[in-house]
């Protein structure tokens, strides 16, 4: 009876903690001390069933780190996670467990920022979005057509991120512990778009930031905002005619069913990046601070080393997929982006952030 007791206690928790997340970002509450630890029986790492809330963490105490990532459970983003949980289970003798949600089973890229903006999240992987929510000012990094290449965009995040990350940390109390080159966001459709004149009148779905939005209206296209859990059946109801996405999103989320051309406009490096509530952080005694840190550094340089290209792996993937690759007039597309993205910089962005990406080799 004891038994049938405690588990009705953990369930109704659980419940209470997912509510939390997907709703407004509050602090979620539990009937268990805060000096009790919980251990969880979840050991699988796709574990989309329900968040278990954790209490304070103390040194040699068992407890479980939630990563609610808004990616899919496939290729390079995702690995990264998977030798994460590998590195710290090892590390700690099976005392820390970590359980990954994927493909957003914990909310979108807003619920996960909210939920480890408050701590009722521990960990997330998601890209910069939380940048427009916490830290507007520092949300250049979704401009398109910023970045020379892909070596210029490492360069800059390698020289610079740290710090950038640090400044947006102070402001959103979330930790950057690590990050992994995603892939250029490419153009998809079912239309050959060679130049901006190919865009026009094409309901172009794009999330809601509004650089990227301003940007695609200069183009000539209609911006549709569609959240990314719809997009796949925008796409083949024809909600949207076209979307943006790396080409491992494009070939995880198979857009390849309802779109044929594959545009490698590569108008924005991306990367995701691996994020820490810095209030539950703070809960952890010096030596897990350690170890979670090292932990992720780690998994993201192997998976770097096995993935040096992604783009290439996941373009091939899409044309064996059926897709028809298009080289677009990238020029005419960055003449048309380079006055929007100056008025963002003088109105919107934190002062001599565009001069630090330029002067970056």
């Amino acid at each position: 009876m004891k038994r049938k007791v405690t588990a009705l206690v953990l369930t109704a928790a659980m419940m209470l903690s997912l509510a939390a997340c997907g709703g407004n970002g509050a602090k979620s509450t539990s009937s268990a001390p805060a000096s009790e630890p919980v251990n969880s029986a979840a050991e699988g790492s796709t574990d989309a069933s329900g968040k278990e809330e954790q209490p304070a963490a103390a040194e040699g105490k068992s407890y479980t780190i939630n990563v609610a990532s808004t990616f899919a459970p496939e290729g390079p983003v995702h690995q990264v996670m998977e030798e994460f949980k590998n590195n710290i289970e090892t590390a700690s003798g099976g005392r820390i467990k970590v359980v990954i949600h994927p493909s957003g089973a914990l909310g979108g890229a807003r619920e996960v920022s909210e939920g480890v903006h408050a701590g009722t999240i521990e960990m997330g992987a998601l890209g910069c979005e939380d940048f427009e929510y916490y830290a507007p000012e520092y949300s250049i990094l979704e401009a398109p057509y910023l970045f020379r290449d892909v070596d210029h965009f490492k360069n800059f995040l390698n020289t610079h991120g740290d710090q950038l990350f640090s400044e947006v940390q102070e402001k959103s109390g979330i930790i950057t512990s690590a990050w992994f080159y995603r892939g250029a966001r490419m153009m998809t459709s079912n239309k050959k778009i060679t130049t901006p004149d190919d865009l026009k009148g094409l309901k172009f779905r794009l999330p809601s930031i509004p650089v990227r939005v301003s940007v695609f209206e200069a183009f000539g296209a209609s911006p549709t905002i569609v959240d990314f859990a719809e997009l796949y059946m925008a796409l083949k109801t024809g909600t949207v005619d076209a979307q943006e996405n790396p080409p491992e999103t494009i070939y995880s989320y198979k857009y390849y069913e309802a779109q044929k051309y594959l545009i490698l406009s590569s108008h924005i490096f991306t990367l995701a990046r691996y994020i820490t509530s810095e209030e539950w952080f703070n809960t952890l005694t010096v030596e897990d601070q350690q170890l979670i840190n090292t932990a992720w550094k780690d998994a993201a340089a192997k998976v770097a080393e096995e993935y040096p290209d992604p783009d290439a792996t996941y373009i091939e993937k899409c044309q064996e997929e059926g897709m028809e690759v298009v080289t677009p007039d990238n020029q005419a597309f960055m003449e048309l982006a380079a006055p929007v993205v100056e008025k963002y910089n003088q109105d919107n962005w934190k002062p001599g952030l565009l001069d630090l990406i330029d002067s970056t080799q």
